[in-house]
């Protein structure tokens, strides 16, 4: 991990002085805005929590077949809508905190300084209120509450297919994609496998459950994967232009950082997938799995940094 912090600090020098040469004075690169990076984040995480609820209910817990009851008490679908509800609110103060903050240090009024397309935005939001009401009625009718739910954060997410450049379709594929892979584990691990871990249950049985609940994540992770990789090379070489742009802007530096990271999340789940993934099942493997776990994320939220500076900064010309 220190290695991480050292490769990402030593990046972050190199960004600030890839635009001016050797002489530019330190600082962030050219139009780099630390607010703008913070809620493009916080909107990340948000997708991460709410689209991670909806995999964890439909792409975990629904295939494992034959669950006991005691094994649905412990892994409560219900409980992943309360993440998601966690994820509606990052994402409405994302999507509104960002241009009210705009508004107070560019000295505009509010209207002024929410986007330009503001039809969008408001459909948008109409969809997270959809969702957020589905996440609040899964526990009266688990159907109802599931099925809204999913249907408006899939609009939410993809409203850009229906408008925009071929970039902004792609990104909210990506995004999508991203937050069903990494957003499901995390949830899996926050409320899946620590909760398996907490249970009184007795320790083989444990195993097994969290040997099923894995078993069933891995067709959807490996999938998820995949389109992240073909939707992440189209946006980088959208936005690139041409190869040089790699080691010339801060735009294509940052762009190799997030790379380096995300390879550090490939190389982990590929462990997870090789070598933790067979052992499941034996007594003690559900805390092996949750240390390995722990790891990955660590890294997905390296990404999820990295990614919030590098949409923040222009695209090369």
């Amino acid at each position: 991990m220190r290695t991480v912090i050292a490769l990402v600090q030593t990046a972050a020098q190199t960004i600030q002085g890839a635009p001016g040469g050797p002489g530019r004075p330190a600082g962030p690169p050219p139009d780099f805005s630390a607010t703008d990076a913070f809620f493009q984040l916080l909107q990340f995480v948000g997708w991460f929590f709410a689209i991670g609820a909806i995999g964890f209910r439909f792409g975990v817990v629904r295939r494992v077949r034959g669950m006991s009851d005691e094994a649905r008490t412990i892994v409560r679908a219900d409980k992943a809508a309360l993440l998601g509800i966690v994820g509606i609110v990052l994402l409405g103060l994302a999507l509104l905190g960002a241009p009210y903050v705009g508004a107070i240090t560019q000295h505009k009024t509010y209207a002024v300084a929410l986007p330009k397309n503001l039809a969008a935005l408001e459909l948008k939001l109409a969809m997270l209120t959809l969702a957020l009401v589905g996440f609040l009625l899964v526990r009266v009718s688990s159907s109802i509450g599931w099925t809204l739910a999913t249907i408006g954060l899939l609009v939410a997410v993809l409203q850009p297919l229906s408008t925009g450049k071929l970039a902004g379709k792609v990104n909210a594929v990506h995004i999508l994609a991203a937050s069903t892979w990494l957003g499901t584990l995390l949830v899996l691990a926050l409320i899946g496998i620590r909760g398996v871990i907490r249970s009184s249950t007795v320790g083989i049985q444990r195993a097994q459950l969290v040997a099923d609940l894995v078993n069933s994540f891995s067709p959807l992770a490996l999938l998820a994967a995949s389109i992240v990789a073909i939707t992440g090379v189209t946006t980088a070489w959208l936005h690139l232009k041409r190869l040089s742009a790699l080691w010339t802007t801060s735009y294509g530096i940052a762009l190799v950082v997030k790379l380096l990271l995300v390879l550090g999340v490939v190389i982990l789940g590929a462990w997870n997938w090789r070598r933790v993934r067979p052992s499941l099942g034996a007594e003690g493997s559900e805390e092996t799995l949750r240390r390995s776990a722990t790891m990955e994320l660590a890294f997905g939220a390296l990404v999820l940094i990295a990614t919030s500076v590098l949409v923040t900064l222009p695209s090369p010309r």
